[in-house]
């Protein structure tokens, strides 16, 4: 892939109950990740989300279909101010600068650092620290959606009575850039399989588990939940709401008896749908966490027999 010679800097701004929608909106459309720059009225002023396209052929096709989402965002929200785009050409000599000082060390959970590759952290004694390089743009942690996943993880990493079991095989879908496979390897997971459908989030997630020395414990492929062999004792699925529906039936197949499934990036509104889909397939909900407009939904199938760790 050749590297552009100069970038587009869109700096749009949004309501800010709409920040974190339109950055999945972004990630969705264009495969860049995108940052938040609060308001100066703080969190009841407008935000500032800043996103880096190459300049290249498809750009302008690219822009017209983010412009055309977000507009179709805001029409369920007429009340709302309408959104305000800026475009700024940059180049490649003050590119990589500029995209470096929006990224700083950010805990995730209560124990995890994400840490960029330029950055340095000096970590406490019990604290964990991922490296990570967010220009790979699949992820850095900092979403609502998957820090839930995060928190929920490491909730059932400190229960004594489950934590053993439950991370005795795990499966990552969607993985992205890794993050989770890499948190639950943190958290002494024995065994983790990390399986995305794009090519370059399996470049980026085999890069970062390589990064962080965890190749021993990690494995990433380019497969589908269908194609995958199991059982697993914890699932974890950041994906949307229309990606995870189908997968019902396949969770329930490779959930081992007492396993559980953590899932989310889907709004707090399409929580009861998820819940009575998986629930047809006796998967009964276990746990429900919202924050702003998102939810994180944690399933947990019946144990009907004693599971082998």
């Amino acid at each position: 892939m050749t590297t552009p010679s100069s970038w587009i800097e869109i700096k749009l701004t949004v309501s800010p109950q709409l920040s974190e929608t339109c950055g999945a909106i972004i990630f969705e459309e264009t495969g860049q990740g995108s940052f938040t720059e609060e308001g100066q009225e703080g969190n009841q002023g407008p935000s500032r989300l800043k996103a880096y396209l190459p300049k290249d052929d498809s750009f302008r096709d690219s822009l017209i279909k983010l412009k055309n989402r977000i507009a179709r965002l805001y029409a369920y929200f007429p009340d709302f101010p309408p959104p305000v785009w800026n475009l700024c050409q940059i180049f490649e000599e003050n590119w990589q600068e500029r995209f470096k000082q929006f990224f700083k060390p950010l805990r995730v959970c209560s124990r995890i650092i994400i840490c960029p590759t330029w950055e340095t952290y000096e970590a406490k004694p019990d604290e964990m620290v991922l490296r990570l390089d967010p220009g790979q743009a699949f992820g850095t942690g900092g979403h609502v959606s998957t820090r839930l996943c995060l928190k929920a993880m490491e909730s059932l990493a400190e229960d004594p009575g489950l934590s053993d079991f439950l991370f005795s095989r795990v499966l990552d879908v969607g993985t992205g850039s890794g993050i989770l496979a890499l948190t639950a390897a943190c958290f002494r997971a024995r065994s983790v399989l990390a399986i995305d459908n794009d090519p370059l989030a399996v470049e980026a997630a085999r890069a970062h588990v390589l990064l962080n020395r965890m190749e021993d414990r990690i494995q990433v492929e380019l497969v589908t939940p269908e194609t995958v062999s199991g059982p697993f004792s914890l699932i974890l699925a950041n994906l949307t709401f229309n990606d995870l529906i189908p997968m019902a039936g396949i969770f329930k197949k490779l959930l081992t008896p007492g396993g559980i499934l953590i899932t989310s990036g889907i709004l707090g509104s399409q929580a009861r749908s998820l819940i009575r889909a998986f629930g047809r397939e006796k998967i009964p909900l276990k746990l429900l966490v919202l924050e702003e407009e998102w939810a994180c939904v944690v399933f947990q199938v019946n144990r009907q027999a004693t599971p082998v760790a």
